[in-house]
């Protein structure tokens, strides 16, 4: 499954992001990992919520960042949520053209019964309709 956080900048969507994650150790019964493309928000993070850089791991565009999520998981069946702060600024892609990634990653949520839950600096009104379906 997967979930939007949607809104324009400055709206707060990192900080529900990071709210949710930390929520999420009380319910999850597996691990959780917290993707983002800057340290600023490491210590808002739960100690055991696992919080990696994108940019310290030099993941730039779809498929170095699908692989790397399919890395993650084949290394760790037991990862049961993963939370992406700005999946578009990773993909270094406008977020109209998310569209084959959001295909690919619902696809590794259906295959590994895991949950993604992703921040996009976007208003609902203007959303691509292959992320409004995202939105409950």
């Amino acid at each position: 499954m997967i979930k939007i956080i949607y809104g324009s900048k400055g709206t707060g969507k990192t900080k529900q992001i990071i709210d949710m994650a930390n929520a999420a150790l009380e319910k999850t019964s597996g691990y959780i990992v917290f993707l983002a493309d800057t340290n600023r928000y490491v210590r808002e993070i739960k100690y055991a919520i696992r919080f990696l850089n994108t940019k310290e791991t030099e993941i730039s565009g779809e498929e170095s960042l699908i692989g790397f999520i399919k890395g993650l998981i084949s290394a760790n069946y037991d990862i049961k949520e993963i939370y992406i702060d700005g999946a578009a600024r990773m993909l270094g892609a406008e977020i109209s053209d998310m569209g084959s990634f959001m295909a690919r990653l619902d696809a590794i949520a259906k295959a590994y019964g895991t949950e993604f839950i992703l921040t996009v600096s976007c208003d609902r009104e203007v959303l691509p309709e292959f992320i409004a379906n995202y939105i409950s």
